[in-house]
C-alpha cells in the first residue's frame, strides 16, 4: 500500500507574498485577530526538521507534495524524486486566490494530482518524533481517528478555532442525525482516504463553496475534522483518545501524539518527549529567543541531513 504526505508550506518573509498578504488584511472587512496574527505563517525552518524526521522515522513513506502559494524552500533539493511542489493554482480555483485560510486550502488536498488513496497530512511544525510503520495510522483495517479531547456539549467557544470546530460537528450533526462524538483533533499528523475525503466534500458541497470564499479564517470555517466525522460515520475509521491517563504519566509511559506550546519553560522537556507524533505550536506568546531555542533543540532531534536538501 502507498502512503503520500502532505504538507502546507508558507514563507512569510517572501516580499510577493507580504504584499498580498497585507493587501487583503487591510481591506474594509473586520477580520479575527487570530486569523490574521503572523504567527499563523511564521516560517522558522520547520519544515526541514519535519522532513528529516520522515526520512528518519518513516522511511516508507511515498511521495511527499508540499502546498505552497509559489513558493520553494531555497534548501529544498526539488531535484529529489519523492519530492513535488504543488502551486495552489493546481488545486484551487483561480477567482479564489489568493488565499490564506489553512481550512480552506486543507479542503482542495484531495484533488492533488497522482496524490495516493491514503495519505498523511502533515503542517511544517509537525514531527515523526520516532519510529512508525504503517500500521500506526490503521486498526483492524481502518484507519485511526486520533483526538485530544471532546467538546463539552452545551459549552461556548469563545476562540475562533473552538468556534469553527463547533460549527462543524453543528453542520455535520444537522446532515446526517448522527451521534458521532465532537472533539478536538489531536494537532498532528493524521491520515485520511481520498476517496471518501472527496465523498464528503461532495456532500456538503455548499458548504466547501462557500469556505472558499473565505480568504482568512472565520468562525463558520468548515474544519478538516468534519472528514473524520464522515468516515468515522462510514465505519471506514476508529476513533483513539491520545490523552495519558494518571497512571501513564507517572510511568512516563509512551504516547501516540504530544502537542508543546512553543515558550521557554517547555523546551526543556520537548527534548525528552516520549510520544510518536510532536507537534511544537507557534502563538501569540512566542518570542524571538524561543523560536532561536526550539531551533537548537530540533538541530539535536534530527542533526543528520535529509536527502531533501540541497
Amino acid at each position: 500500500m502507498e502512503i503520500d504526505l502532505v504538507y502546507l508550506w508558507v514563507d512569510d518573509t517572501d516580499f510577493d507574498w507580504k504584499k498580498k498578504f497585507n493587501k487583503y488584511r487591510n481591506v474594509p472587512e473586520q477580520f479575527d485577530a487570530d486569523a490574521v496574527d503572523i504567527c499563523r505563517f511564521y516560517n522558522n525552518d520547520e519544515l526541514k526538521y519535519s522532513l528529516r524526521s520522515v526520512e528518519k522515522n518513516a522511511p516508507w513513506i511515498n511521495k511527499i507534495f508540499i502546498i505552497t502559494d509559489n513558493q520553494v524552500p531555497s534548501w529544498l533539493n526539488v531535484d529529489n524524486p519523492k519530492i513535488r511542489i504543488v502551486d495552489h493554482s493546481e488545486i484551487i480555483p483561480k477567482d479564489k486566490l489568493p488565499l490564506f485560510n489553512s481550512c480552506a486550502i486543507e479542503s482542495r488536498i484531495p484533488f492533488i494530482k497522482d496524490l495516493s488513496e491514503y495519505f498523511l497530512y502533515a503542517n511544517d511544525d509537525t514531527f515523526i518524533w520516532d519510529t512508525i510503520d504503517k500500521d500506526f495510522f490503521f486498526e483492524n483495517n481502518k484507519l485511526v481517528v486520533r483526538v485530544e479531547k471532546f467538546l463539552k456539549k452545551g459549552r461556548k467557544y469563545n476562540s475562533l478555532y473552538g468556534m469553527s470546530l463547533l460549527n462543524t460537528y453543528n453542520i455535520f450533526r444537522k446532515k446526517y442525525k448522527s451521534e458521532i462524538y465532537a472533539f478536538y483533533p489531536h494537532h498532528n499528523i493524521d491520515i485520511y482516504k481520498k476517496s471518501l475525503f472527496i465523498n464528503c466534500i461532495n456532500d456538503f458541497k455548499n458548504e466547501f463553496e462557500d469556505l472558499l470564499l473565505q480568504r482568512f479564517r472565520t468562525s463558520s470555517d468548515v474544519q478538516r475534522c468534519i472528514v473524520a466525522f464522515y468516515m468515522l460515520m462510514k465505519n471506514e475509521a476508529v476513533l483513539k483518545i491520545i490523552s495519558r491517563n494518571f497512571i501513564q504519566k507517572i510511568f512516563k509511559m509512551k504516547t501516540d501524539s504530544m502537542i508543546y506550546s512553543l515558550k521557554g519553560k517547555h523546551l526543556p522537556k520537548l527534548i525528552r518527549a516520549n510520544t510518536k507524533l510532536m507537534c511544537i505550536n507557534d502563538n501569540q506568546r512566542t518570542t524571538v529567543k524561543d523560536r532561536e531555542n526550539i531551533k537548537k533543540i530540533l538541530e539535536e532531534k534530527f542533526s543528520e541531513k535529509s536527502s531533501f536538501e540541497k
